[in-house]
């Protein structure tokens, strides 16, 4: 008896999950962001973001290192004046965040339909890259008064997808939230600046940012 083979068994389905190629990528980044000031009101406040990050895979799990510029403001406040007059105007206030990110890929090292969702986390370090004091200086405040952003840990929490829409092209859409640490100006915490001692030694803050990148893997 002959045996014939069914045509349908010989037929092959296309996955819709197909491998991420290249191990390596670069992506350059902009964003827009919203900070906390803390509760007095002292720090860097909504930002425009850009920056970039370059990216080693290693299976589902990548490897980000993260540089991110924010161009911010922040309210100049005179704690010599009276409550509801201390505002001397707002100001600009560049900050540069450097971080590494563990990024797990929760399809694995494919994609689903061009598709790769992610959540990361990590950390790294802050500092002010530019602050602009020409209210101080014109109010002549007194430098323990003034704002100092200083150098901060920074806590890191992303999530967000890849969209592969070339072998080695990816458009990425993610939200990150960065925390970081607001230090008060000693001038803040005198008597006679803060008579009941309700002023915060420091507190930690968040920075939410919605960011939209362009990746290129090699």
């Amino acid at each position: 008896m002959a045996v014939t083979r069914s045509p349908v068994a010989g037929q092959n389905i296309p996955s819709p999950y197909a491998p991420v190629e290249h191990s390596q990528a670069f992506a350059v980044f902009a964003g827009k962001s919203d900070l906390n000031p803390g509760r007095l009101g002292l720090g860097p406040q909504n930002a425009t973001t850009a920056g970039g990050q370059y990216t080693v895979a290693f299976g589902p799990m990548n490897l980000d290192v993260d540089g991110t510029l924010f161009m911010s403001t922040r309210d100049v406040l005179d704690v010599s004046r009276p409550v509801d007059d201390r505002s001397l105007g707002t100001t600009d206030i560049d900050i540069f965040l450097f971080d590494l990110r563990l990024r797990l890929n929760l399809t694995g090292p494919r994609a689903w339909h061009g598709l790769q969702p992610f959540i990361a986390f990590g950390g790294g370090a802050g500092f002010p890259v530019s602050t602009d004091r020409r209210l101080e200086t014109n109010a002549e405040m007194p430098p323990d008064e003034w704002y100092e952003f200083g150098r901060s840990f920074i806590g890191t929490l992303a999530g967000g997808a890849n969209f592969h829409v070339h072998d080695r092209v990816s458009i990425r859409v993610e939200g990150v939230m960065n925390l970081w640490k607001i230090a008060t100006p000693a001038g803040w915490k005198t008597v006679a600046a803060d008579p009941l001692s309700e002023n915060p030694e420091s507190e930690w803050v968040a920075a939410r940012t919605i960011r939209v990148g362009l990746a290129w893997r090699f």
